[in-house]
């Protein structure tokens, strides 16, 4: 009986020694090493051009941005543009500063991470938005009307204000 274990062993060595060093064994792994360059390239490629260090980052921590909807984005917009049917300029004043606090909620659900605006609207690339300087002077404003109470706001500017930062919520896909 312990013959017969020995012979079988033998027989199952053999059987592998030769398939290992057989052609099909040499092309199996000529074709595997060639499946795991192309699944290293693909890594780093999904690293280097999906922000996976965002997304791993998302998943263990969660994300704390809760996305509205697109309707609610339109309605809060439409309440913000509605305050330029006033002639009363605290409310031209009011929809500059509500319609910059909409684009920096917007940057941070859109992901763009940072203590203040200018943070987050650096991250934002430049061939994303053709106008991103107006966007930075539009919020320069909002800045000078927070710190000087007695600046004077015409309808015309809060106007051309609100019209840059729709055209911003637009191409970032809130309105």
């Amino acid at each position: 009986m312990e013959e017969y274990f020995i012979i079988l062993w033998e027989a199952i060595y053999n059987i592998v020694v030769a398939f290992l060093n057989s052609t099909v064994f040499f092309v199996i792994k000529i074709f595997l090493a060639i499946y795991t360059t192309v699944l290293v390239v693909d890594v780093i490629l999904l690293m280097y051009l999906g922000n996976v260090r965002k997304q791993l980052r998302e998943l263990r921590k969660g994300s704390g941005n809760v996305k509205i909807t697109k309707r609610t984005d339109v309605s809060d917009w439409a309440m913000i543009t509605n305050r330029l049917n006033s002639q009363d300029e605290k409310q031209y004043r009011a929809a500059i500063l509500e319609a910059d606090q909409m684009v920096y909620k917007s940057l941070e659900i859109q992901g763009y991470s940072g203590g203040n605006f200018a943070e987050r609207i650096a991250q934002v690339p430049p061939d994303s938005f053709t106008a991103l300087n107006v966007v930075r002077d539009v919020h320069v404003l909002s800045k000078k009307i927070i710190l000087d109470d007695k600046l004077r706001i015409t309808k015309d500017q809060a106007q051309n204000a609100l019209d840059v930062y729709e055209k911003f919520l637009k191409n970032l896909d809130i309105l």
